[in-house]
């Protein structure tokens, strides 16, 4: 079929080819529906090109799910090098992409991503990860996808982040007009103003009716495609139906498997509905392959997947392929076996919520055997926990320890108490994490598995770290370490005890205790180990900031941050873009510890990474408008409350007391033994811990506000915290010192800060002590710049006033979604109000202008 009408994006297509050439990378996304020509037009692209720029084409396909970096398996033989034996091992994620870039930069490319509404989630990382690299690479990234796009696809996101690269570029494919049409009919009598009708000028659908000039007009493209098949022979028309159960190409030698000869796949390329591929053969277009598929009815689609179970078995077929055709067959126990390889496998390439639906689907089939149920929901646990679900993650471990406790499996049931315990941490409740490690030492300290004994007093340990118990932590890690010394010097447990015990010396104060965390995260990279890998740095970065080492916390977050992103942990990165928030915070750096707050409290579910954001935007809140209600420190106090370890707790009261100070009102959760108990009892790290909390209840005291305490036992002075790091303790100090001068300083502090209700409290005291012409400072509010929007801002909310959707934003302003839904949710804030609605009414009201089109 002719290409009419698509000179602009082949234009496009062949720029971005010479650019790539020349070294100069770039993305091109292809978007329309299905049947519109995304195909055609890529392959009459990479034709054009194949001399100057070698072509890679990798499919992503509609399996009930996905193949782990599918169309990266398309190409790995082609990309050579270590990439077909690393997909093929163990290799993290980051090996695997690594080897990629690497063989993408030997020479120009174009690399053909089809059909990305269909991706895998270790694909879209790929996509991701070559797109942000595009710049110094030699290679045009090409992605097709259907642009109908279903609320909450995986896809939407992805897209956002590519379109606002200056490196990108998105070609939207239209229908063909008539006159298109009339061109592509002229010859073949048929009406033209019809069949564009008929076909809306869907490409595809008007070849179908082309492929058939003297039958009579189909009403559908399912007839058009079942009459090129109709004067096939039975046998020529069984293996045809046999080719379209798999939405995958087959291979010459699942050909062969599948009893397809030379001869019939020659006579089912006659009818043009499958082209050949090498010595494989697949069908044109999806819709073609439904079609055929959807003909056979439901009563014999089950014996054409069996059929392919058994060629794909004999082959080596990929255990996600199989998985799909033995759920559609309905065969029971190659589900669970093959789902739950494919979930294994799906886990290794990073693919999380691909391995989390594999485990399910093995489930649903698994039966009632406690043994097999409880083998698959323990891992299951694991890829929940890993994709931000944790309370599932912790459902499915319960269903697991109390399966293995009924076949009275001790040692399993153990070990899912010590997981639990892991969770409960993540999910901010400590109590119930302390119960189940009580439980899982019990347990394993009576069995005669010792590594898993190990590993239980080493998470053990690293619980007493938290709450500041250092000899407790020091005991049990010693413990773990001995159990490793026995195991033959086993590394991961030493490393995972020594990791408990570094905590808590550091917590204590001794800064050579980071290098212990830096070992131990070195080992968990070398042996893939993605908890010690990332835990480590995480506690590193937390107790950096907690202590004051600014310096030593902009690298310790960024090392964490990598590490996480290489290690697909996204539970780990919540943790610790809220560790950077509260550094940013603390460096009068607000705006960007802002945008790092709301961005952990809209990306995940996990409580704990929680605790820093909350912080950060109550605080803003208190400092900025001295609001009457906190909801962020109500939160925040919740979750102290759960937690209970005074490394926590105490930066949370502290925020109670300062609030109180700025607000003149007292806080009767100040009064409560939480807040005492802190303050008498004895824990590592006292002195640093209480500080900040200290200096403000006896502001609070000496405003006469409140009088919280006093300590039963007064803790040593600590350390002066580094006022240049941190320019809004530079203002409170000026406030302790009192002096006119100082106080005029701290106010131009606080100003610059933004902190409008401590600044009114300067200004009110100056104005007490005499001082006139009291410098006003800046308006909180005008007509063009309503609740101290930024400029940015305006323009969403200009634009959301105009009734755009977040992505309509995102297009228009040339930013990601996720930047958008940030602003939005910031405006939201900062005009205090709970829906897009209203936020429209108050631009109006305050005459926002309008955005130009």
């Amino acid at each position: 079929m002719r290409l009419l009408e698509r000179e602009r994006p082949l234009d496009v297509l062949l720029h971005r080819a010479a650019r790539a050439v020349e070294g100069s990378g770039s993305v091109v996304l292809v978007a329309g529906e299905a049947g519109i020509g995304k195909t055609v037009l890529l392959r009459d692209f990479v034709e054009r090109v194949r001399e100057e720029a070698p072509p890679l084409w990798g499919m992503c396909d509609p399996l009930s799910t996905p193949r782990p970096l599918g169309p990266l398996r398309d190409v790995a033989d082609q990309l050579g090098g270590p990439v077909p034996g690393l997909l093929g091992g163990a290799a993290t994620q980051h090996e695997v992409f690594a080897a990629v870039l690497d063989a993408l930069r030997t020479r120009p490319r174009v690399f053909v991503v089809e059909d990305l509404h269909w991706a895998d989630e270790a694909t879209l990382d790929l996509v991701r990860f070559l797109a942000r690299r595009l710049a110094s690479l030699p290679l045009v990234l090409v992605l097709s996808y259907r642009d109908t796009l279903g609320p909450g696809s995986p896809l939407s996101p992805v897209l956002g982040d590519l379109v606002s690269s200056p490196d990108a570029h998105r070609l939207q494919l239209a229908p063909l007009s008539r006159s298109a049409v009339a061109r592509l009919l002229d010859g073949h009598g048929l009406d033209p103003a019809d069949v564009h009708r008929r076909t809306a000028g869907n490409p595809y659908f008007v070849s179908q009716i082309l492929a058939q000039p003297d039958s009579p007009l189909p009403e559908s493209v399912r007839d058009a495609v079942l009459a090129r098949a109709a004067g096939l022979a039975a046998s020529a028309r069984h293996c045809l139906e046999l080719l379209s159960c798999t939405p995958e190409p087959v291979s010459g030698a699942l050909l062969g498997a599948l009893g397809v000869s030379p001869t019939t796949v020659g006579v089912l390329a006659g009818t043009g509905l499958v082209d050949r591929r090498g010595r494989g053969v697949a069908f044109r277009h999806e819709i073609a392959r439904s079609a055929v598929l959807e003909a056979t009815g439901p009563a014999g689609e089950p014996a054409l997947h069996a059929a392919m179970i058994d060629a794909l078995e004999a082959v080596g077929g990929d255990p996600s392929v199989l998985a799909h055709h033995a759920v559609a067959a309905g065969d029971v126990p190659r589900i669970v076996r093959y789902a739950s390889a494919a979930a294994a496998d799906a886990s290794r390439s990073g693919a999380h919520r691909e391995a989390v639906a594999s485990y399910e689907t093995a489930l649903r089939h698994a039966g009632d055997d406690p043994g097999t149920r409880a083998a698959l929901l323990e891992p299951l646990s694991t890829e929940l926990y890993l994709t931000d679900r944790l309370r599932d993650a912790i459902a499915a471990r319960e269903q697991a320890v109390e399966l293995r406790r009924a076949a009275g499996e001790t040692v399993a049931v153990g070990m899912g108490h010590s997981a639990l315990s892991g969770f409960g941490w993540y999910a901010a409740d400590r109590a119930y994490a302390e119960r189940h490690d009580r439980a899982a030492l019990d347990i394993l300290a009576t069995g005669d598995d010792r590594r898993a004994l190990g590993f239980a007093l080493a998470h053990h340990a690293f619980l007493a770290a938290q709450r500041g118990d250092t000899s407790e932590a020091q005991r049990s890690g010693d413990r773990a370490a001995r159990i490793a010394d026995e195991l033959d010097g086993d590394v991961v447990l030493r490393s995972t005890a020594s990791m408990g015990v570094a905590i808590a010396r550091l917590g204590a104060g001794d800064v050579a205790a980071r290098a212990d965390l830096l070992a131990a995260t070195d080992v968990g990279l070398r042996h893939r180990d993605d908890d010690l890998a990332t835990t480590p740095t995480s506690n590193l970065c937390h107790l950096d900031v907690e202590q004051g080492r600014f310096a030593d916390a902009e690298e310790s977050v960024a090392l964490a941050l990598r590490i996480s992103d290489e290690r697909d942990t996204p539970i780990c990165t919540g943790w610790q873009l809220g560790v950077r928030a509260r550094l940013r915070f603390l460096q009068g750096r607000w705006p960007e510890a802002e945008e790092d707050a709301r961005a952990v409290l809209q990306s995940g579910d996990l409580p704990l990474s929680h605790l820093w954001p909350h912080l950060v935007l109550g605080l803003l809140s208190a400092r900025r408008e001295a609001a009457p209600v906190n909801p962020h420190l109500d939160e925040l106090w919740r979750l102290a409350h759960r937690l209970d370890t005074p490394g926590l707790v105490a930066p949370a009261a502290a925020a109670l007391a300062e609030q109180a100070w700025i607000a003149r009102r007292p806080d009767p959760r100040l009064d409560e033994p939480l807040v005492s108990g802190l303050l008498a009892g004895s824990f590592s790290g006292r002195a640093a811990a209480l500080g900040p909390l200290l200096r403000w209840t006896r502001r609070l005291a000496d405003a006469g506000v409140q009088q919280v305490g006093p300590p039963a036992r007064p803790p040593a002075p600590a350390p002066a915290p580094a006022l240049e790091d941190q320019p809004y303790e530079q203002a409170l100090a000026a406030w302790d010192a009192g002096a006119t001068d100082d106080l005029l300083a701290g106010l131009a502090v606080l100003d610059g800060l933004g902190a409008r209700a401590v600044a009114a409290l300067f200004r009110a005291r100056l104005r007490d002590a005499g001082v006139s012409g009291v410098p006003r400072g800046r308006l909180p509010a005008t007509r063009a710049n309503p609740a101290g929007l930024t400029a940015r801002q305006l323009d969403v909310l200009a634009l959301l006033s105009d009734g755009l959707s977040n992505a309509d934003i995102a297009a228009r302003l040339v930013i990601s979604r996720k930047t958008a839904d940030h602003h939005v949710s910031a405006i939201l804030a900062k005009l205090d109000v709970h829906s897009r609605g209203e936020a429209a009414a108050v631009a109006r009201r305050l005459g926002v202008p309008a955005q130009p089109a």
